[in-house]
C-alpha cells in the first residue's frame, strides 16, 4: 500500500480533454443501440472534428502549473472558437 500511495505522489502533471459525443436533435431513443454503417460514420466523424478542434487550442496542450498538476477541458463546455 505504501508503494502504491509513493507512486501516486509522484505522478507529474497531466492534462485530461473530454471528447464526448453529442447527440444530433434528430437521435432518437434508439441511439443507444443503433450502431447501423452510417450511424457509426456519423459519430467517427464527429470525433475526428472534436479530435482537430482540440488539437488545435495549443495553450490546452501545455503542461498545467496548477498545484493538483491536472487540468480537465471539456471542447463542448469550453470552445472558445
Amino acid at each position: 500500500e505504501k508503494e502504491l500511495i509513493a507512486d501516486y505522489s509522484n505522478a507529474g502533471v497531466v492534462n485530461i480533454v473530454h471528447l464526448i459525443y453529442q447527440h444530433k436533435g434528430y437521435e432518437g431513443h434508439a441511439k443507444d443501440y443503433e450502431f447501423s454503417g452510417t450511424s457509426m460514420r456519423e459519430h467517427w466523424e464527429m470525433g475526428l472534428e472534436d479530435t482537430e478542434r482540440t488539437l488545435r487550442h495549443k495553450k490546452w496542450l501545455m503542461l498545467p502549473t496548477n498545484a493538483d498538476g491536472v487540468t480537465i477541458h471539456d471542447l463542448h463546455r469550453e470552445d472558445p472558437t
